[in-house]
């Protein structure tokens, strides 16, 4: 749980940081979040892929490691 909020914080920040030095370099209000979010846009197909397994690959490794967890205080309480 803890990784999960670190990466939207870490993202947020970073998202914020974009949003904030276009605001300051002087882009239009209504333009800040599109630019922001403008290289999403562009990515090739091949990028979604490779960006999508690696969410899977951190979503599958977080989950094993919360089972590990789990499996091995229920070993200690029936001991």
């Amino acid at each position: 749980m803890k990784a999960i909020m670190v990466v939207f914080i870490l993202a947020g920040g970073m998202l914020s940081l974009i949003i904030l030095i276009d605001f300051i370099m002087g882009t239009e209000p209504k333009l800040l979040i599109w630019k922001a979010l403008n290289p999403f846009r562009v990515m090739e197909p091949a990028e979604y892929v490779i960006v999508f397994l690696f969410a899977l690959f951190f979503c599958i490794r977080l989950v094993r490691s919360f089972l590990k967890k789990k499996k091995k205080q229920s070993e200690s309480q029936t001991n």
